[in-house]
């Protein structure tokens, strides 16, 4: 049993396994006068921002970010709150990205 065990231990390692976290495709959109703290929620989330620009022929701000799952609970019940409604967002399902050593230290399998 122990032989068979490590055989299926050594043949998992030996593809490199890596830590992996489900990521929302995050569209937020605010008035101009709410962005500053349209962002604070958003780097207080561990998001990282793709896009961001004006809408033509209005005065909302878009936004386009990539969010984690996990900390995504209770997002834009925040958002509301810190820009009294103005700001709303939608949330998609995008994809799952490595997770980075920063997040879980002295994890060996953290891609560097």
């Amino acid at each position: 049993m122990t032989a068979v065990k490590d055989a299926c231990r050594q043949a998992v390692l030996k593809k490199k396994p890596r830590l992996v976290e489900a990521m929302y495709f995050c569209e937020l959109n605010t008035p101009v006068d709410s962005l500053s703290k349209m962002y604070g929620v958003v780097s207080r989330r561990r998001a990282w921002v793709l896009k961001e620009g004006m809408q033509e022929g209005s005065a909302l701000f878009t936004v386009h970010a990539y969010l984690p799952v996990s900390v995504s609970f209770g997002f834009a019940d925040e958002l509301r709150k810190e820009t009294s409604g103005a700001a709303s967002a939608l949330l998609a399902l995008s994809q799952f990205e490595a997770v980075f050593c920063d997040i879980l230290t002295g994890d060996p399998f953290c891609v560097k």
